[in-house]
Formats: structure tokens, sequence, C-alpha cells
């Protein structure tokens, strides 16, 4: 597919990073991770067509984007801001993951809403696998989050670390599931739609 969006959550990387920076006490790391995922294929229930769906498509994923990265430099600023504690530090984050889960699940259910354009079943059912398989990510890496142990801060920084490539694997993971979907009718929907073109 030729019309990309990028996985916004992804810049987790970069925020886990940055945690392990400040849990360690070095210099923030302001690399940026980006994978990105096609909105090539589509995700629905019934009674809609390609072109409305691609608006809801595109429409919902940017508004996703929007408020993971507004909570990713919301979240930057709290753990590279002072000297925040390894507490702090773990706290900020699970709050954050379980913000990215609840944003991806909402997005998920307007995306369902959308109905699934006559013809265009497979291309739906994979967009709403793959992006149930980011909740998942997401969830996941909440779960390890939440495992941490603030009482060694070397520790705390290595096991943050060790997410970060997780992060990355499961996100290409969902990217390579989704563009191996073809849908010319949708590829060309969405290349037509005003709301994808910030994508």
């Amino acid at each position: 597919m030729t019309r990309r969006t990028s996985l916004a959550a992804i810049a987790l990387a970069t925020i886990l990073l940055a945690a392990c920076s400040s849990t360690s006490s070095s210099t923030p790391t302001p690399a940026a991770t980006t994978t990105t995922i096609s909105a090539s294929g589509s995700a629905s229930v019934a009674g809609t067509d390609a072109a409305a769906y691609a608006d809801g498509l595109c429409t919902s994923i940017d508004e996703w984007q929007q408020s993971l990265g507004d909570g990713n430099q919301s979240l930057q600023d709290a753990i590279t801001t002072g000297n925040p504690t390894p507490q702090e530090v773990k706290d900020a984050l699970e709050a954050y993951m379980t913000s990215a889960v609840q944003d991806t699940q909402s997005m998920l259910d307007d995306i369902h809403a959308l109905g699934t354009p006559p013809g265009l079943e497979e291309a739906t059912a994979a967009i709403e696998t793959g992006l149930t398989n980011v909740k998942t990510l997401f969830e996941s890496v909440r779960s390890s989050v939440q495992a941490l142990d603030t009482t060694n801060p070397a520790n705390m920084a290595s096991a943050l670390a060790d997410l970060v490539p997780q992060l990355q694997e499961g996100a290409q993971e969902v990217a390579d599931a989704i563009d191996s979907v073809q849908s010319p009718e949708l590829t060309s929907a969405i290349a037509s739609s005003p709301a994808c073109d910030s994508l």
C-alpha cells in the first residue's frame, strides 16, 4: 500500500530511552524511532462505502496519533524535568500506557462502527486485527512497566531498555501484517480522501 500512517505510539521507544536515562542519571536520549503502518485495509461492520470508510478511518487514526503524541510530550516532560525518582518514572510510564491502551480501544471502537464497505470484508478485518495487536502490545508493555523494580535504578534502566526492541519488533509485525493486505479500491479511496492527507 502506498498511503502510510506512522504508528505514533512507537515513539514510546523514545520515552523508554528517556526513562532509562532518567533512572540512570544520564542525559536523556532525544532519538525518535518511527515505525510505519499502512492505512491500507479497513475495519468495519456494515453499510458504508469505501470513500466514507477511508475518511472515517483516517480521521480516527489521526485523532489517535494526536492524543498519543500529546501524552508522549507530557510524559517526556515529566520524566526528564528535575530529578524524578524511579517510582515517579514508573508511575508516569504506567499512567501513560494505561491512556495509550484506552485511546487505542476508543479508536478501534470508532473504526468498527464505520461499517464494512461491500467487498472489503477481508481488508477491514485485517485492519482491525492489526490495530488490536497494537493495543495488545501496549498492554504487554504496561504489564512490564508495572513489574519494574524501583529499588534498583540500574536494573530498572536495563529493564526499560529491554522494552524498546519489544516495541519495535511488535510494531513491525503489525505493519507487515497490514501491508500484506491488497485492496486497490480502498487504496484509491484513501489516496483521494482529504482526511488522509495528514497521515
